[in-house]
C-alpha cells in the first residue's frame, strides 16, 4: 500500500489502483512498451540486472513462457536441459552472460521459437541443426569462439568454407590439359632414348660390316652405279 492507503498493483479500473499494467521489455530482438497486460501472454524478462549464478533447472517447469530474456547479466554455467520443455517458447535471449558449455540440441526441436540469441557468452561445439535454428542470423551465436556449424561460417570439421566447385566445363578442360602434357612427356621420353639407342646399333652396323650387311648393300650399289 502507499502512502493514501491504496494499493499499489492490481486491477486498473478500480480507483483504489494506482498502477497500471505496463512494462518495457525485449522480445524477439524488439524492445517495445506493452500496456494492460494480457493474462494470456506470458513473458519474463530479467534482462539488464546484475544477476549471475547458474540459471536454475526449474525454470523449465514455466511451461505457460513465451518469451524470456535473461540477457546482460552474469550467469554462468551451462543453458538448462529443461529450457526443450518449453514448447510454447517463441523468443528466447541469453545473450551477453557468461555461460559456458554446448547448447542443447532440444532447443532444436522447439517448433515455435522464432528468435533466439545467445551471442557474447562463452559457449562450444556444434550448433543445433534445427530449424528454427539454423534460419537465424549469424548475429544471434556470435561472440563465441567455441561455436561451430550453421548459421557460422566456422564449419565443425576445421575448415571456414566447404571448398567451392569449379564449373563442370572448366573441370573436363583442365583434365584435357592435363592428358595432353602427360601425353607429350610419354612421347619425349620414349622418344629421346630410341634415337640413342638408333644411333648406337648403327654406329655398331657401320664399325664391323657384317657379312649379310655387305651382301645386301653390294648388289644395290651395282644397280646404281
Amino acid at each position: 500500500m502507499d502512502e493514501d492507503g491504496r494499493i499499489y498493483m492490481g486491477n486498473y479500473n478500480n480507483p483504489n489502483y494506482v498502477y497500471e499494467d505496463t512494462i518495457d521489455l525485449q522480445y524477439k530482438g524488439l524492445y517495445m512498451e506493452q500496456g494492460k497486460i494480457l493474462t494470456s501472454y506470458a513473458t519474463l524478462d530479467f534482462s539488464r540486472n546484475n544477476l549471475e549464478g547458474q540459471i536454475p533447472e526449474s525454470i523449465g517447469l514455466l511451461k505457460a513462457l513465451i518469451a524470456l530474456n535473461l540477457s546482460n547479466n552474469a550467469f554462468t554455467c551451462h543453458i538448462p536441459l529443461s529450457l526443450e520443455n518449453l514448447t510454447d517458447l517463441e523468443s528466447l535471449d541469453l545473450s551477453r552472460n557468461n555461460l559456458s558449455g554446448t547448447i542443447p540440441k532440444g532447443l532444436g526441436s522447439l517448433s515455435f521459437l522464432a528468435y533466439i540469441s545467445v551471442a557474447h557468452n562463452k559457449l562450444k561445439g556444434e550448433i543445433p541443426q534445427g530449424t528454427q535454428i539454423t534460419s537465424q542470423p549469424k548475429s544471434s551465436f556470435e561472440g563465441n569462439a567455441g561455436l561451430c556449424g550453421l548459421p557460422l561460417e566456422e564449419t565443425c570439421f576445421g575448415t571456414n568454407e566447404p571448398p567451392i566447385r569449379q564449373p563442370k566445363q572448366e573441370d573436363e578442360e583442365e583434365e584435357e590439359e592435363e592428358e595432353e602434357v602427360l601425353y607429350w612427356e610419354a612421347v619425349v621420353i620414349g622418344y629421346g632414348p630410341g634415337v640413342l639407342f638408333g644411333l648406337a646399333i648403327a654406329q655398331v652396323i657401320a664399325s664391323y660390316k657384317p657379312e649379310w650387311l655387305v651382301k645386301i648393300i653390294g648388289p644395290y650399289k651395282r644397280r646404281n652405279s
